[in-house]
């Protein structure tokens, strides 16, 4: 029981571990938005991927460990959580499952947090591309449209850049 409870600390360990990484690439990303640096993007982006993909790996892990731990406590992994299990260990488990539990509910509120704020970033970017394009579309002529009749249908959207009047 002492071994898998290690194992699982260790796992959990390396997981906040990953998730204080993550804080830190979305950081990056953040920064990135505001400067208008591609280049940083698509780093702090490769990074995020890449931590998540550990992420998964590790998470899989403290599954598997929760089912073993599960068994040996007589009770149905699917009910078991981190909390749950706090709660049936004895000192120090407990205690250090509990610090566990709330370090990661903070850690994954601040990623929340400045994810909705990229989020936020990211999307007033993007309101500012498409304004930027609607604004280039507008003031490009269309090409001429010949009705039935003969006549040349005059689009609302066309204009010039510059006037060819002095």
């Amino acid at each position: 029981m002492d071994l898998l409870l290690n194992r699982l600390f260790d796992i959990l360990e390396k997981e906040t571990g990953l998730y204080e990484l993550l804080l830190i690439a979305l950081k990056n990303e953040k920064k990135a938005v505001v400067d208008s640096r591609l280049d940083k993007l698509n780093e702090a982006s490769k990074e995020k991927e890449n931590l998540l993909l550990k992420i998964r790996i590790l998470e899989e892990q403290r599954s598997t460990n929760l089912v073993n731990l599960a068994e040996k406590l007589g009770q149905s992994p699917q009910d078991l959580t981190l909390t749950g299990l706090s709660q049936l260990l004895d000192e120090p488990y407990s205690t250090q499952l509990e610090d566990f539990c709330s370090r990661f509910s903070a850690l994954m509120q601040s990623i929340e947090d400045i994810n909705q704020n990229n989020k936020a970033l990211i999307q007033h970017s993007l309101e500012l591309v498409r304004g930027s394009l609607t604004l280039l579309n507008d003031l490009v002529p269309s090409s001429p449209v010949y009705h039935k009749t003969g006549r040349i249908q005059e689009s609302s959207y066309s204009g010039k850049v510059l006037s060819g009047t002095i």
